[in-house]
């Protein structure tokens, strides 16, 4: 595994939702300095930092931990792993849209 594909999913990840390293550094409670560090060179966060990372970025662990399978994924692969990151209510207008879209293919 490459040692550099965490601060590369990291900073797509936050390229993605459109926010500056400043930004997600202040959502995250980190320095922006401490940020850089993770993107550009190689610095591993905590545990902690790792989670918080992961959480409002929306970045599957998959990609960090199993970034070889990341091509292989299907959609379908990804819509589970979205809606785990989905509260309740969420699921309850997900799985109300699925099911009348079901409805409407018989």
């Amino acid at each position: 595994m490459k040692h550099d594909i965490l601060g590369k999913t990291i900073k797509q990840a936050r390229i993605n939702h459109n926010l500056s390293q400043e930004q997600f550094a202040e959502i995250i409670n980190c320095s922006p300095r401490h940020l850089i560090a993770i993107e550009n060179e190689y610095k591993k966060p905590g545990y902690w930092l790792l989670y918080k990372i992961i959480r409002e970025l929306e970045i599957s662990p998959n990609e960090i931990f199993y970034p070889e399978t990341a091509d292989n994924r299907s959609e379908k692969d990804e819509l589970i792993d979205l809606i785990k990151l989905c509260d309740n209510h969420t699921i309850k207008i997900i799985s109300a849209a699925v099911k009348e879209s079901l409805k409407s293919k018989d």
